[in-house]
């Protein structure tokens, strides 16, 4: 007979009490295929959130864990490599117990999918590099960028109009010291509109805002 994964029904290969080996195989199938409860280890549901850490597990064997995530074997090992296939649904965050960084959960209550990041410390990451996102049924786009969205350096400093000095009547130089730094002025609004319109585009583009009513 075939040798039995760790952490499933018991071998009953020459075994001194077969039929009852038997019966709490069937015992154990049960509570894990229709009741859903996690991976039996030496006959009782694993406590482990996570992959298994010990034991000799073959290719393609799942594993199910305390949270209720399934794994799958993706190399035979001891405890092998294992994927993630399902994650954890759960009503709020996990803040004890030792989780693996990288775990992943569904929080019901709020319907978002999380990632452990550690110290109990979960991250929603949407998207990745090159990929694309659409929001509200906008079509899915890359990342937007470019030249508009660079960061304005202001050239009018704060109290530079208000601490000029104007003579009454004002002089010639007066009057243009407070013409340059007008111009400045102007030349920080253009710089800002074009940022503004720049990020207006591209939440557009991504579905984030309208643009419109």
């Amino acid at each position: 007979m075939a040798t039995i994964a760790p952490g499933r029904p018991h071998d009953v290969s020459n075994a001194a009490d077969f039929v009852a080996l038997t019966e709490t195989n069937f015992e154990i199938l049960t509570a894990e295929v229709f009741k859903q409860e996690s991976t039996y280890v030496s006959g009782v549901p694993t406590t482990t959130i996570g992959p298994p850490t010990t034991g000799s597990h073959v290719l393609n064997e799942l594993w199910k864990d305390a949270f209720g995530s399934v794994f799958k074997c993706t190399v035979a090992g001891t405890p092998g490599t294992w994927k993630q296939w399902l994650p954890a649904a759960v009503t709020a965050d996990p803040t004890s117990g030792t989780i693996p960084v990288g775990y992943l959960i569904l929080n019901v209550t709020r319907g978002t999918l999380k990632r452990h990041a550690g110290g109990y410390s979960w991250e929603t990451i949407i998207g990745t590099a090159g990929g694309k996102i659409g929001f509200w049924g906008v079509a899915p786009t890359t990342q937007p960028a470019g030249a508009g969205q660079a960061a304005v350096a202001l050239v009018n400093t704060d109290d530079a109009i208000r601490a000029l000095t104007i003579s009454d009547p004002p002089t010639q130089l007066e009057i243009q010291a407070l013409r340059d730094k007008c111009e400045e002025l102007a030349d920080d609004v253009r710089a800002l509109s074009t940022l503004v319109h720049a990020l207006r585009t591209a939440l557009v583009t991504s579905g984030l805002i309208k643009g419109s009513a």
